[in-house]
């Protein structure tokens, strides 16, 4: 994975290990997996109650912040497959984007980090992009000149997004960023960190190198505002 992160941009995001590349799962080669709805996803999404003896109130949200960093045993698992077709997939500009999902998508990152010039956004609608929209998933990747820092985020509405690793439903207990509950995990190497969360109704997934926890939550704070 840590080959993969640093090669050039023209490669793979660092989650979809086995797609190779934002274009193969456009292929419509590749078959869908079940979708997760909102009920039976990871997050309940904003943190309903507060503990005032903490400090902690409705109207402020930093006081809520509290970070859990739960060590996961990590690898990618079966291959991820997705049933689109290059066809369909109608491009988007980062407004229309956000105004698609219905909220900004596009975090801020630290000054060393670029985002990668050759991501397309958009959807995938039936009969050639004039139909129903079926397929949304949607990657931003960032890294620094030498690739030692990266920063892959995978975003899908309706659910957390699709994926073949990363999964930390097991973790009863989830971090409070901004009153929203985020479950956040690290590898046993301590190399990667891992985020999932939903907000607004859209789910993102955060896989990250190279960055303090200090900047990584910084980073998902950008996000919940």
């Amino acid at each position: 994975m840590k080959t993969i992160i640093r090669m050039a941009a023209s490669t793979c995001c660092a989650c979809l290990v086995a797609l190779t590349g934002f274009g193969v799962w456009r292929s419509g080669m590749l078959t869908a997996l079940p979708e997760q709805t909102e009920a039976g996803a990871l997050n309940l999404g904003v943190k309903e109650t507060s503990v005032e003896s903490k400090g902690e109130s409705p109207g402020n949200m930093a006081a809520n912040n509290k970070i859990i960093v739960h060590q996961i045993d990590w690898s990618p698992s079966d291959e991820i497959k997705f049933d689109v077709h290059e066809d369909d997939f109608v491009v988007m500009s980062k407004a229309e984007i956000n105004k698609y999902y219905g909220i900004n998508i596009f975090p801020t990152v630290p000054d060393d980090l670029k985002e990668w010039e050759d991501e397309e956004f958009g959807v995938y609608k039936r009969n050639g992009g004039t139909g129903e929209i079926y397929f949304d998933f949607n990657i931003l990747n960032y890294s620094n000149e030498t690739f030692s820092k990266g920063i892959n985020i995978e975003i899908q509405k309706g659910s957390l997004p699709t994926s073949d690793c990363v999964f930390l439903d097991e973790y009863d207990e989830k971090s409070i960023i901004n009153n929203v509950e985020v479950a956040i995990g690290q590898d046993t190497n301590n190399e990667y960190y891992f985020a999932e969360f939903l907000l607004h109704n859209v789910g993102f997934r955060f896989i990250v190198e190279g960055l303090t926890q200090d900047e990584f939550v910084a980073v998902i704070s950008s996000l919940i505002q």
